[in-house]
């Protein structure tokens, strides 16, 4: 190498950006007292199966579990849609909310176990669910995914 390329030095122009992205998303809060018309999870599972028909398609269902102040456990499903708005935004809306949306968990299902044994009981019943005659001609195979909203694991995928 000639001396004068040792000197030389190579320039690149960096460019920092400072980005702000927006997620809206909706919610749908469950209401006071609900009392399950349903024996069992696999009831009320079943009953969407059978009765429930969403107007449009949904990438994703979302079965999240809220936890009263008053020691009780509620499962919730929705059909959720994300849509982007602009370069930094992107919304969340919930297109399918069936008729019975929600199902309260009878307190023996849940009676001694903590928080994390009741959820992995949760992930797996719902997944044995989605191998069932039941759930394999319903509506829900239509969409992309099946997630438990609690800790954003995937209960089925149609991947």
């Amino acid at each position: 190498m000639a001396q004068g390329e040792l000197n030389k030095k190579d320039t690149e122009k960096i460019v920092v950006k400072h980005v702000t992205f927006t997620q809206t998303m909706d919610i749908v809060p469950p209401p006071p007292n609900v009392k399950s018309e349903f024996n069992s999870l696999q009831d009320w599972l079943v009953n969407m199966c059978n009765t429930e028909r969403p107007e449009k398609l949904i990438d994703k269902y979302n079965i999240g579990l809220f936890e009263s102040s008053n020691d009780y456990y509620m499962l919730s499903l929705t059909g959720i849609n994300t849509y982007e708005e602009g370069d930094h935004h992107s919304a969340i809306r919930v297109e399918f909310t069936p008729k019975h949306a929600f199902y309260r968990l009878p307190e023996a299902y849940y009676k001694n176990l903590s928080r994390e044994e009741l959820i992995k009981k949760l992930i797996a019943q719902l997944q044995d669910f989605t191998n069932t005659k039941d759930f394999k001609s319903s509506f829900f195979t239509k969409a992309n995914a099946i997630v438990f909203d609690t800790n954003g694991q995937k209960i089925w995928s149609k991947q």
